[in-house]
């Protein structure tokens, strides 16, 4: 859906006015499986995540609206990385209750305040835009932080990492980059150790029931960084899992040289494509309409832009009557 340039709000006419002065990014081009989600999903989406909001503070904020179940598994992310980065041992039963409950009663509830009180530090999606919360959607969220930290601390990966003991450990939820040709890659793993037998575990903590449309090349990704930075001497001195701890399930794969050759092929692919909409690949500049809006109402009615791409109010109930159509 292409909307005409005068239905889209200039928050800042430098940045994103068409036939204006094309918008830069704050740093230059890099990629991540992130930033390829956001491009898959809607071009205009991408352009505002990577190109406006790092130059528009309100832009920003909206980029940093949370929907409840993003907000679920930021919620055990955070708690899961504040617990490893300054435990190296693993908390007793009654710890472990203790942590799970001061998630849920502690930093939710505090949370839900925040963004009831239309707090900078903290905002829901539902909130913003006025989307009605129901007592069972509160619970559900909840349900999810309690199940996946419970599984969490059951989970044989946790109880592995702990008995090796933190001098084994590679890396927990540090921003790392490499390259793959010409192209920076920008990853955070969630835990890497290196186990008994001296092979390197990287896991990654899901809340989500599924697996995401993107998992393997980001596994993938996480073994040529592994590669990259020397941990391993073959691809198959590694081993990967995808922890779904609401379930619970977890995948475990090895990994080869044909999977990374693939990882790489891929990531260069989307790169290229990225930069192919960009006015200035060199110098990562672009322009709103290039990056054109798609016709999927129903992924536009719960995306953090809306207001941006349907600031009239009978375009958003346009779009509201479309999502609801069967």
């Amino acid at each position: 859906m292409d909307a005409p340039a005068s239905d889209v709000v200039p928050l800042d006419t430098d940045l994103v006015a068409p036939g204006d002065a094309p918008a830069d990014a704050r740093s230059g081009f890099s990629w991540s499986i992130s930033r390829h989600d956001a491009f898959q999903s809607c071009r205009r989406r991408y352009f505002y995540s990577y190109y406006v909001a790092p130059e528009d503070e309100e832009v920003r904020r909206l980029k940093r609206l949370s929907a409840l179940p993003l907000w679920a598994g930021s919620v055990v992310h955070e708690t899961i990385e504040e617990l490893l980065k300054t435990r190296d041992a693993l908390p007793s039963e009654t710890e472990q209750e203790a942590i799970v409950r001061a998630a849920v009663h502690s930093r939710m509830l505090a949370d839900w305040r925040l963004s009831e009180a239309a707090s900078p530090e903290f905002r829901l999606f539902e909130h913003e835009y006025g989307t009605p919360v129901e007592p069972e959607d509160k619970k559900i969220a909840v349900g999810i932080v309690m199940r996946s930290l419970r599984n969490f601390f059951r989970s044989e990966t946790l109880h592995e990492a702990f008995a090796v003991g933190r001098a084994q450990w590679l890396t927990v939820e540090d921003l790392v980059s490499f390259h793959v040709g010409d192209v920076e890659v920008l990853l955070r793993m969630d835990l890497a150790f290196r186990d008994r037998s001296g092979r390197v575990v990287i896991v990654d903590w899901k809340t989500g029931r599924n697996e995401g449309r993107f998992s393997e090349v980001q596994l993938a990704g996480y073994a040529l960084c592994a590669a990259e930075k020397g941990w391993v001497g073959s691809p198959e001195e590694l081993r990967t899992e995808l922890a779904y701890l609401a379930v619970p399930r977890y995948v475990r794969r090895t990994v080869d040289a044909r999977k990374l050759e693939h990882a790489r092929r891929y990531i260069l692919k989307s790169a290229g494509t990225m930069k192919s909409l960009l006015l200035d690949p060199i110098g990562n500049r672009g322009r709103l309409e290039d990056f054109p809006m798609i016709d999927r109402p129903r992924r536009c009615r719960r995306c953090n832009f809306r207001r941006l791409c349907f600031p009239r109010p009978e375009a958003v109930a346009a779009v509201e009557g479309a999502a609801a159509a069967p």
